[in-house]
């Protein structure tokens, strides 16, 4: 298949100094979901559509510091796969996570691959159906998928299953109630603690939900927050701070606004902030210095991007700032640098197409 490579400095934006940009695709479509820093450079993940079978695999995307591609590859299953996130061990090896589709079903498929992106080993997992996982990360010498699943009953409830480094599953859980719920977000805590954020459908109104477990998987606390008579709140993404936790989410009524809770350590509501009209969605969180940048879509009648907001420490709101890239849909980022980030997602156009894009920005 032709593959088309670019990087370049050559895009449209507002308020920001660009270092780099880069994309890749080919003939059909190629997208990019997640991203994580290496020790030399950055590993994406997304997925790859083909004309012939198989028609989806996931797409991995290695670049240097700088943007410049050191390798692609694409894993996959006779199935559709769907690379949908990545997580990083300290060594350097990386746990691709990806939904494998096919029959009607779906299964969460993880593969290891080592720094040269080889496979060791890749296995799929869930005792129940209709898996997807959103985030992975890596506590304690192990990995923690988070996700959603549909269970016996057909309901779909918030998944998060545990793998050690060989594979193995240590522990498998699974929230809710007779209705919608899922796990957008995994954050490993000072204490060696797990927090997952997502969201909990209660009698026809959607919930933030938020839980803490133990690294054996035991629940020490779980809450959902929210109004029945106010916005529906899915929260996206979540980060520790010096009193308690930061939580990025997309409220809605009949449209989609960027929200930003604060929680103490037992997950009692402390603040709650609404962002601009701008902003329709929060997409994903990092800690800088003393700081914590959230993610966010950009949307206006004649403008598209992301923004970002910086956070303080107190849930306050420092900074924001809107950065237009035409036909880009922002979906992760990562940390390069002091005030400096990498976005990816994925960007169209008349003559390409869809094609994995990703930016650097200062903020």
């Amino acid at each position: 298949m032709r593959r088309i490579v670019s990087v370049s400095t050559v895009v449209t934006v507002v308020c920001m100094a660009i270092a780099f940009s880069g994309s890749f695709g080919g003939e059909r479509a190629e997208e990019l979901f997640d991203v994580v820093s290496a020790s030399d450079g950055f590993l994406m993940i997304g997925f790859s559509e083909h004309y012939d079978e198989p028609y989806i695999e996931t797409l991995v995307v290695k670049t240097d510091l700088n943007g410049q591609i050191l390798w692609t590859r694409e894993y996959g299953t006779p199935a559709d796969d769907i690379g949908r996130c990545v997580a990083i061990t300290d060594d350097g090896l990386a746990l691709l996570v990806s939904r494998v589709e096919a029959s009607g079903d779906a299964r969460l498929m993880a593969t290891l691959v080592d720094e040269q992106g080889r496979l060791v080993w890749q296995n799929s997992y869930g005792k129940y159906s209709n898996y997807s996982p959103w985030t992975a990360v890596y506590s304690g010498g192990a990995f923690v998928i988070a996700g959603q699943c549909m269970t016996n009953k057909k309901y779909l409830q918030a998944s998060l299953l545990k793998i050690d480094l060989e594979g193995r599953l240590l522990w498998e859980r699974d929230f809710g109630g007779e209705g919608f719920d899922g796990a957008m977000d995994i954050i490993e805590t000072s204490d060696y603690n797990l927090l997952s954020t997502g969201y909990s459908w209660i009698e026809d109104h959607e919930f933030l939900w938020v839980a803490v477990l133990d690294p054996n998987g035991k629940t020490l606390w779980q809450k959902e927050i929210g109004k029945a008579d106010s916005l529906s709140l899915e929260g996206r993404a979540a980060a520790e701070t010096g009193d308690g936790y930061l939580v990025a989410v997309t409220a809605s009524d009949f449209s989609g606004v960027g929200y930003l809770v604060k929680l103490d350590l037992a997950g009692e509501l402390i603040e709650e902030t609404r962002l601009s009209e701008k902003f329709p969605a929060a997409l994903s969180i990092q800690r800088d210095g003393g700081e914590f940048i959230v993610l966010l879509s950009y949307v206006t009648v004649s403008e598209e991007g992301f923004g970002l907001v910086g956070i303080g420490d107190r849930g306050e709101i420092l900074d924001e700032r809107s950065f237009e890239v035409n036909s880009f849909e922002p979906h992760s980022f990562t940390r390069i640098s002091s005030g400096r980030f990498l976005v990816v997602g994925t960007i169209s156009d008349d003559d390409s197409g869809r094609q994995a894009f990703w930016m650097s920005v200062e903020f």
